[in-house]
């Protein structure tokens, strides 16, 4: 899958995507994450709302995606909800709410308008401090 049309991909196309480029059916791939065949289908096809965090993950261990994949899905799943009912990527907002210097992190970041200089150095130290390669 080139990297052009996955930017361009709404979140239905990319897990039909996904899912036929694993060979796997409609209806194997409702039956692995728990729902029925017609309403994964009106997922895929944007007609219904985007899966819970849930079925999310079910999806990334049916289709075993690798942690890049899975992180497109998950924020496609956010773009997809933006104006239902939440813009952050489903694997996020338990982290998130669990934690509240994470959202306290966030409020600060927002308040001083960080950019994407400011997180690429907040990430970069991060990594460093927790022994990673940036």
């Amino acid at each position: 899958m080139s990297t052009a049309s996955e930017t361009e991909m709404r979140f239905g196309e990319y897990i039909e995507s996904l899912r036929k480029e694993r060979g796997k059916s409609l209806r194997a791939t409702a039956a692995g994450i728990g729902v029925t065949p017609q309403y994964y289908s009106d997922v895929e096809k944007g007609r219904s709302a985007s899966l819970t965090a849930e079925r999310l993950d079910n999806l990334k261990a049916f289709l075993n995606l690798p942690d890049e994949q899975a992180g497109i899905m998950y924020n496609k799943a956010a773009e997809e909800r933006r104006y239902r009912d939440t813009a952050v990527p489903q694997d996020f907002s338990t982290y998130i709410v669990e934690r509240d210097y994470a959202m306290a992190a966030l409020r600060v970041a927002k308040e001083l308008n960080a950019d994407v200089d400011d997180w690429r150095i907040f990430v970069e130290d991060l990594k460093r401090r927790r022994g990673m390669p940036t």
